[in-house]
């Protein structure tokens, strides 16, 4: 193949060094790991083949010089869309692409994280694939605008126990990385390992696997995309969460017009996030016909915590929990996706479903986020999307129990989308320009904030102690323990490298003598 640019014989080089992650036509964790800060970009131009290496590279000469201008990520060298006829370009294509534009530290081209090619689907840069249960739906594929749309698919109601080994490959083309399984050792994956939301950790301490590393798997396999996916429930003979909280769909489950007794639906990885879908739901009237679901003797509900940041038109709310609600039909169809903000089937989101008897919630927080967010507990009010009113309505029956971190409501609505606000604090001390100081150990804001990648919190002991500190994430999950141990008296600093993360507000917790503090930082990539 004819030279066309001069550096290949560095990309070869380099490419070479890089080539345990190869097989992810990428760069390590490049392509989507930072798609929020990605720059959307349509360009035309002949598609330039590098076929010397182990996998074809793509480029794309946009001026016609015969010499490439952007470097094409079309996602690991296996991946091909299921949801569109897309296809890879042929050498000396005219092609148009759509996607994400981003700064390439490894080479000296603009990467491309193609999203469409000429017009049609190639890959989703939003969906969070660790709730990929199930196919693209119209309803349900490809979220526009500022709705992520993360309730979506349910086609996993034939959950089958399986045990396997083979292979990891992992695909870190995304913002969080993909795992695979090679059963067969032809370096293709045969199915897709589901470990959960990115923040996930077991208490076995049992970890994800890396690139190419000989793994043995236990649990529930169901068809789902192009691969069987397994819902990982051992790794290596450690566990890795309890099969039991599943049940017989994952993140949802089915509720049918005839049913006698309450049915609950959990929020995955917190069991006391729950909804209960009640008898005489589909009672005449009920659905007052939007989503179009009255005609359908059964649904499919799910219901999934999500990062505050994730939840649409909440700019001038206070929220530090947010839930998104999917209902189901049975071909797929997701109701809550019409209403006022989007027409049926064309990605609006924001919808709600009316229902002839009341469906119970329950919603749960935990202490890191009331700490974290700096809220007074006292005043957490819930709310939900109202797509009438096009604003946020108070649900004034709600009850609080601080002891347990809990509010429960019943409604005879489904929203899209479910809030927990509150007034802000000085209690904690978790104000961004001040010091937290309590008993005998004192807590420094963070420096620099925000940060990328790396920051350093220093904090300051008068007595020998037992000390830990913690990364939370938004939702007061924890991240990382970067301290666990005796330290002397007097001032201590602790370097935190956030390299593999997302954007996004994190909580650090210090943890001595039986008192906490915590504080917010921000990671801005």
């Amino acid at each position: 193949m004819k030279l066309f640019h001069r550096y290949l014989a560095v990309f070869t080089f380099m490419l070479l060094m890089y080539s345990s992650q190869i097989f992810a036509q990428g760069w390590g964790g490049g392509g989507w790991n930072h798609q929020d800060t990605l720059t959307s970009v349509t360009v035309t131009g002949t598609a330039i083949i590098d076929s010397t290496m182990m996998y074809p590279m793509y480029y794309l000469d946009e001026d016609g010089d015969g010499l490439a201008d952007y470097h094409l990520n079309f996602g690991p060298y296996w991946y091909q869309p299921d949801s569109s006829n897309a296809v890879k370009p042929n050498h000396g294509d005219v092609i148009t692409i759509l996607g994400g534009q981003e700064n390439n530290n490894y080479m000296n081209f603009t990467t491309i994280i193609v999203y469409e090619i000429n017009g049609e689907f190639w890959r989703d840069p939003i969906i969070p694939f660790w709730n990929n249960m199930g196919g693209h739906s119209h309803a349900g594929g490809h979220h526009q605008g500022n709705c992520n749309g993360f309730a979506y698919g349910w086609n996993n109601d034939t959950l089958v126990d399986t045990t396997l080994s083979g292979t990891a490959l992992v695909d870190t083309t995304f913002f969080m990385n993909h795992y695979y399984l090679d059963t067969d050792n032809d370096q293709q994956p045969d199915y897709s390992l589901n470990f959960g939301p990115p923040w996930y950790e077991p208490a076995s301490g049992a970890a994800r696997p890396n690139n190419g590393e000989t793994i043995s798997i236990a649990g529930k396999q169901f068809s789902s995309y192009t691969f069987p996916m397994v819902i990982v429930y051992e790794i290596n003979g450690l566990e890795w969460r309890d099969s039991s909280s599943i049940g017989d769909q994952f993140g949802g489950g089915w509720f049918h017009k005839n049913m006698s007794a309450g049915r609950k639906i959990y929020s995955p990885f917190d069991m006391q996030d729950w909804m209960q879908i009640n008898p005489g739901w589909n009672t005449w009237g009920g659905m007052g016909g939007m989503g179009g679901m009255m005609m359908y003797d059964s649904l499919f509900g799910q219901m999934l915590e999500v990062f505050p940041q994730n939840i649409p038109f909440a700019d001038n709310e206070n929220l530090f929990a947010g839930y998104e609600i999917g209902v189901f039909s049975p071909n797929g169809n997701n109701g809550m996706w019409g209403g006022n903000n989007g027409m049926w089937g064309n990605g609006g989101c924001g919808g709600m479903m009316n229902f002839g008897s009341n469906i119970n919630y329950q919603l749960h927080y935990n202490d890191i986020q009331v700490q974290g967010y700096g809220i007074d507990e006292n005043s957490i009010q819930v709310k939900y999307w109202s797509d009438q009113t096009n604003s946020w309505e108070q649900i004034n029956n709600a009850v609080l129990d601080k002891t347990n971190n809990t509010i429960n409501f019943p409604i005879s609505s489904a929203s899209n989308f479910v809030i927990l606000t509150a007034d802000q604090t000085q209690v904690t001390g978790v104000e961004e320009n001040s010091n937290s100081i309590v008993n005998d150990f004192r807590l420094e804001q963070n420096y620099p904030n925000p940060f990328n990648p790396s920051t350093q919190i220093e904090f300051v002991l008068n007595n020998s102690s037992n000390v830990k500190l913690n990364i939370y994430n938004a939702l007061g999950q924890l991240i990382t323990t970067l301290i666990n141990s005796n330290l002397e008296a007097g001032a201590h600093s602790v370097k935190f490298d956030a390299t593999g993360l997302s954007s996004g507000i994190y909580f650090y917790q210090l943890q001595a003598d039986g008192v906490n503090l915590v504080k917010k930082m921000n990671l801005m990539k």
